[in-house]
């Protein structure tokens, strides 16, 4: 054990750092045959454990983000505890306050909020997730080249493929990218190095969170368990410091019964993912289309949010009683709706921009803590027209630059906006509560509210013909459609007060409507 320690370093809270060391004791393997940890000590205590990971060669390294202002002390212990340069080396850092602009570093990682409905940033404020899906994004999309049209025979401005559709996202405002690498044959620390770093350092230097899953149902079959888990335990030592909530795996759930995935297998993966995260980000496991009856997840320990796919045009519309059956679930968790109707994609029909948008707002109003977009060509990357991969469910879409101009990419943006200039964290679903409202058509007319004062109503079938009801007959109430699809506002009426706490809608215009009816100051 050396007491030589490292020269001390000053870090912005919420902001990473990387201490490296040098194994003394040659390995043929150390990926596999050794474990080193380093324990970090702040401020009243607080106590955060982090894994290191194999970096290639003798090279380990440890990746830290402080959480709270002030002095921080360090120490490793590695599992061969002869080896000088990983064990019993120590160190320190002075954590200064949070500053500047992006979200993850002024307001720092993301929790559940204290009604368990949502995300907040660590001090509370609302997070809106806004996702976008990246399924393989560290093995297909390129941070070194970028064949979009735009610019031919010449540089991307933006550096990469991948920094060319980052940009577009983020004028867009979305706020989560939600991704998972393939499981490697074989560790390759360069290329994680060259292209995972680089693309979770950007994303979470712009301001987005990562939802970040450890591979594919159906590696399961094919990967022993101790292999996952210790493929996981790598990805939380070099990720664990960014901001990004865990998804153990797409489609946890999915065929155990026809031998395609043994979800017991990503059960203790999950358990190797928790172990080793000090933070505690919020962690979930990707759910194929099922009601909550039949849930194989949700009272394990390590599983705090529910990570919903409703599933394609083959599936239909998540109904709103099996929202219901997950926003009343106990413990209270957040759900999100992380893959449904994804546009242009190929599954058991193509899913346009209509099914898209009625989707994402039928999962807002049904309680959803946010949602999660996917646009052919992107969802499973389309480097060229001529790109075999995924061609089954892909081929609607030439190529990834044609994917990121669908309309419904747009139309998310807007959904966004027209939410975030009302009271949306307050939101409450209604899900056909007759003490609220009753539709002609009720599983069409989607219903929350906050308290009696608004009245928000998405309507997406052949009538809007219903009755609000509850309303406060002290106040006075103004109501209006608005598009979904540009965020376009058509006065219906002022001045409206009910005696009876009950209020006519009247037909919409054609096309599904937002119903916003609100009391005045």
């Amino acid at each position: 054990m050396t007491d030589v320690p490292v020269p001390p370093i000053s870090v912005p809270q919420w902001q990473r750092t990387e201490i490296a060391l040098t194994a003394a004791v040659p390995r043929a393997d150390p990926y596999h045959e050794l474990v080193v940890t380093a324990r970090f000590t702040g401020p009243n205590g607080r106590v955060i454990d982090r894994p290191a990971f194999w970096d290639g060669g003798s090279t380990w390294k440890i990746r830290f983000a402080p959480d709270q202002p002030g002095g921080w002390n360090w120490v490793t212990s590695a599992s061969d505890p002869d080896d000088g340069g990983l064990h019993g080396r120590n160190g320190a850092l002075q954590c200064t306050p949070a500053t500047g602009e992006n979200p993850n570093y002024r307001h720092g990682f993301l929790r559940l909020s204290d009604d368990r409905h949502r995300f907040t940033y660590a001090d509370g404020t609302p997070f809106f997730w806004l996702g976008d899906t990246h399924w393989l994004m560290p093995d297909r999309e390129r941070v070194d080249a970028c064949n979009h049209p735009e610019h031919a025979g010449g540089p991307c401005p933006h550096g990469g493929q991948f920094q060319h559709l980052l940009a577009s996202r983020i004028a867009l405002g979305f706020t989560v990218y939600q991704t998972y690498p393939d499981v490697p044959k074989q560790i390759d620390p360069e290329r994680l190095r060259t292209v995972m770093d680089v693309q979770l350092d950007q994303l979470a230097d712009r301001g987005l969170v990562v939802a970040l899953g450890f591979g594919h149902f159906n590696s399961s079959m094919s990967v022993p368990v101790a292999e996952l888990r210790c493929w996981a335990r790598h990805l939380v030592a070099r990720y664990g410091a960014h901001p990004v909530v865990w998804i153990t795996c797409q489609e946890m759930n999915w065929e155990e019964d026809h031998q395609m995935n043994r979800i017991a297998v990503w059960k203790e993966v999950a358990q190797e993912i928790a172990a080793n995260d000090g933070y505690r980000h919020p962690h979930s496991g990707h759910q194929a289309v099922v009601d909550v009856a039949t849930r194989p997840l949700g009272q394990e320990p390590w599983h705090t949010w529910f990570a919903l796919q409703g599933g394609h045009l083959n599936s239909g519309y998540t109904p709103q009683a099996r929202y219901a059956g997950y926003y009343h679930f106990q413990p209270t968790r957040p759900v999100i709706e992380a893959e449904a109707m994804y546009e242009d994609i190929d599954c058991g029909g193509v899913a346009h921009v209509d099914e898209v948008r009625r989707s994402a707002w039928r999962a807002l109003l049904c309680g959803c803590a946010g949602y999660t977009y996917g646009g052919g060509g992107i969802w499973a990357m389309k480097w060229e027209p001529a790109d075999p991969f995924l061609r089954e469910y892909n081929h609607p879409i030439a190529a990834w630059y044609a994917g990121m101009e669908l309309p419904g990419a747009a139309q998310m943006a807007v959904l966004k906006r027209i939410l975030a200039a009302l009271p949306w964290t307050s939101l409450e679903p209604r899900f056909g509560d007759a003490a609220w409202s009753v539709w002609n058509e009720p599983e069409s007319c989607v219903l929350a509210t906050v308290g009696r004062r608004l009245y928000l109503a998405y309507c997406h079938g052949q009538t809007a013909r219903g009755e609000l009801r509850g309303l406060d007959p002290a106040l006075t109430y103004a109501a209006r459609w608005i598009d979904p699809r540009d965020g376009t506002v058509q006065l219906i009426a002022e001045g409206i007060r009910s005696p009876t706490g009950t209020w006519a809608v009247p037909e919409k215009p054609a096309g599904d409507r937002l119903l916003i009816v609100e009391a005045g100051q």
